[in-house]
């Protein structure tokens, strides 16, 4: 029975026969609070078909990947002597970059039950998708 199985990973063990009470209204309850300082940045989402990796083995995160180019639907990102064309597609939901910030609010007043806030950096409404190898000018 999947239900005894689910109930058995989110809640633990299934005590006494029957169907099993539900958790704890304060354990189904979870509030998030995104906010957005300003208006929200455009981003695109890359999607590569190949390994990007640093030369020197350092971390890719915060790093010039390469300069991204759009017109219309074709898009390019250039990187030195390496080009990747591809293609601009529109997200079927956009999507939100948030970030946790570690702080907390009361929900709607109550001081018992809190709500996490999150930091929304920005709307990701289409997608860039790069499905061939990078091509070398020399």
């Amino acid at each position: 029975f999947r239900g005894r199985r689910v109930w058995r990973e989110l809640w633990g063990p299934w005590r006494g026969a029957g169907p099993p009470a539900p958790p704890p209204k304060a354990a189904r309850v979870m509030a998030a609070l995104v906010r957005f300082e300003g208006k929200p940045a455009e981003l695109i989402l890359l999607e590569i078909q190949s390994m990007a990796i640093m030369e020197d083995g350092s971390p890719l995160a915060g790093q010039f990947l390469g300069l991204l180019q759009a017109k219309g639907n074709a898009v390019t990102l250039t990187n030195g002597p390496r080009t990747l064309y591809g293609k601009l597609q529109d997200l079927p939901k956009p999507l939100v970059l948030m970030e946790r910030t570690g702080r907390e609010e009361p929900f709607r007043g109550d001081k018992v039950r809190k709500s996490f806030i999150l930091k929304a950096h920005g709307v990701v409404r289409r997608k860039a998708i790069f499905n061939q190898r990078p091509q070398l000018s020399v």
